[in-house]
């Protein structure tokens, strides 16, 4: 590999599984050191000492992202640790298709608490280090749902459309102290996403490292230039992430 992230500090959410570990390999062979933040203790614990058998440092930090106090427990470990976060991946997800009338409101509720909630709470506890250091990179992960809108999935379009919004606000706010802020919109992916095995789904769907390799892309475009929303879907089946029903 060309060590494209040699001495970057990253913090990745939603990194036992998918998208999330494909990129913390990917990172790790790439020369970062990473903290490792989800709520699968024993998964997260796995992919850290993969990463770590690749010559980086690797925390892995259990976390309910959706709790404030464990969030800037895990923030206050992360950048005691290394000093300071250059990358910050929001990962983590949930999602929940259905009928609009058949989605109960805990569902609903789940959902903007994941997507929404815990990408706030840990980008709040991050981004104080980064205005400091007048430096850093802000990557969200939403949804080709955050772009464009599907039946049967109001709830979590309602969620990364959010996300898309909160990206771009950010990266208009966070410009002036240094930080670059993208978000990134896949479309099918080949995880046990929604409880639907990968070898369940078509396999024109993306393999995670695709997806990791493109968000590696954006947080090492050169200099000033911001690689500001990207899409990112199957070339076979574009805009279509599941059949849904």
């Amino acid at each position: 590999m060309s060590n494209r992230l040699e001495g970057k500090k990253v913090l990745l959410t939603g990194a036992s599984g998918g998208i999330g570990t494909a990129t913390a390999l990917l990172f790790a062979r790439e020369g970062a050191d990473l903290c490792l933040v989800d709520l699968r203790k024993e998964e997260l614990s796995k992919v850290a000492i993969q990463c770590r058998a690749l010559g980086v440092k690797a925390l892995d930090i259990p976390t309910d992202i959706t709790d404030k106090t464990q969030v800037e427990g895990m923030a206050q470990a992360s950048i005691g640790a290394f000093n300071k976060i250059d990358i910050l991946i929001n990962n983590a997800g949930y999602g929940k298709y259905g009928p609009f009338t058949a989605i109960p409101i805990e569902e609903w509720d789940r959902m903007w608490l994941v997507n929404v909630r815990g990408t706030v709470l840990v980008t709040q506890s991050i981004v104080p280090s980064m205005i400091s250091a007048k430096n850093g990179h802000i990557v969200n992960i939403s949804s080709i749902h955050g772009i464009r809108a599907s039946a049967n999935a109001s709830a979590y379009c309602a969620t990364k459309f959010a996300i898309t919004g909160l990206t771009e606000a950010l990266s208009i706010e966070l410009w002036k102290d240094g930080i670059k802020v993208s978000t990134i919109c896949p479309g099918g992916v080949l995880t046990p996403f929604l409880g639907i095995l990968p070898e369940e789904k078509t396999p024109d769907f993306l393999e995670p490292e695709e997806v990791a390799e493109v968000i590696l892309d954006i947080v090492t475009a050169p200099g000033k230039a911001l690689v500001q929303h990207v899409v990112v879907v199957p070339r076979n089946r574009p805009y279509v992430p599941l059949e849904i029903k």
